[in-house]
């Protein structure tokens, strides 16, 4: 059985949000990946047990991606919050974007999409 991701990614208002994002949303497009919405997380504990429950029974072929455009790691912060303590995090930063300044590019995201899948 291949690996099924499960990806749930930050959105907020700057070039290191969108990054995250288009990240995600590129990797669901591609049938790469399924792609959850994190904003629902925080409001629909309904939403949260059915997320866990459909990960936990792909077992060891489940992985939970979490993707956060910067430092506040608000993406971390609101999956925890949800009960989630088993997954892969991933901050934008770590790849020498930098809030703020560095353009978004698709060269820079499907670099980060190949460490994703790597």
């Amino acid at each position: 059985m291949e690996r099924k991701i499960i990806i749930s990614a930050c959105s907020g208002a700057s070039n290191t949000g969108a990054y995250s994002d288009r990240v995600a949303r590129k990797l669901m497009l591609q049938g790469k990946a399924k792609m959850l919405c994190l904003a629902r997380f925080s409001v629909d504990e309904e939403f949260s047990k059915t997320s866990k429950s459909d990960l936990e029974s792909m077992g060891e072929f489940g992985e939970l991606i979490v993707i956060d455009g910067c430092t506040e790691n608000c993406a971390e912060m609101i999956m925890k919050n949800s009960g989630f303590i088993k997954f892969k995090h991933i901050n934008i930063t770590d790849f020498g974007i930098i809030k703020g300044k560095t353009p978004v590019t698709e060269d820079k995201i499907d670099g980060i999409i190949r460490y994703i899948l790597s």
